[in-house]
C-alpha cells in the first residue's frame, strides 16, 4: 500500500469518526431535550430505568447497573439518588451483605417508563426514519462487527 493510499484511508477513518460522533451527539441532544420536555426524565434517567426494567425480576445491584450502563459506580449512585428523590426507584442493602445495594423501580417508575418508552420509540423512528432499509441493515452489520472487534481489543 502506498503512502498516499494510507493517508487516504487514515483521512477516511478520521472523517468517519467525526461523522459518527457528531451524529450520535446530535441524536442524544434531541432525545434528551424532548425527554425533559415531555417526561420527568432526562435521557440518562431513562437509560437507568430501562436497564433496571431489563433485568430478571426488575431488581439489580448497583455494581451490575454500573457495568450495564458503562459508567462509574459514583455516577450510578448519583443517578439512583436522583431517581429515588423523584420517587421512581427504591434502593436497599442486601441482608446478607450490607455493602451491596439493590435497586428496583417503584410503581410510579414503571408507569413513567412505560410512557417514556412509547414516545422515545416514536422519536427514534422520526430521527432515523430517513435512512432506507438497505442502508440501515448495512449500518447495523457494520456497527455490530465494530462492537465485536472493539470487545476483542479490550479483552
Amino acid at each position: 500500500m502506498t503512502k498516499e493510499n494510507t493517508n487516504s484511508k487514515e483521512q477516511k477513518q478520521l472523517k468517519l469518526w467525526v461523522r459518527m460522533l457528531a451524529s450520535s451527539t446530535r441524536v442524544v441532544q434531541v432525545l434528551n431535550k424532548r425527554m425533559k420536555q415531555h417526561t420527568p426524565l432526562t435521557l440518562a434517567k431513562f437509560d437507568v430505568l430501562v436497564a433496571i426494567d431489563r433485568t430478571p425480576g426488575g431488581v439489580i445491584t448497583m455494581s451490575e447497573l454500573s457495568r450495564m450502563l458503562l459508567v462509574s459506580n459514583a455516577n450510578t449512585t448519583g443517578m439512583v439518588s436522583r431517581l429515588m428523590k423523584d420517587g421512581l426507584v427504591e434502593k436497599w442493602a442486601l441482608p446478607t451483605d450490607r455493602r451491596v445495594y439493590s435497586v428496583s423501580m417503584t410503581s410510579e417508575g414503571r408507569k413513567t417508563l412505560k410512557h417514556a418508552i412509547i414516545i422515545h420509540k416514536e422519536w427514534v423512528d422520526e430521527l432515523l426514519g430517513s435512512i432506507d432499509d438497505d442502508k440501515m441493515d448495512g449500518l447495523i452489520d457494520t456497527f455490530s462487527d465494530l462492537k465485536k472487534e472493539l470487545a476483542e481489543i479490550e479483552a
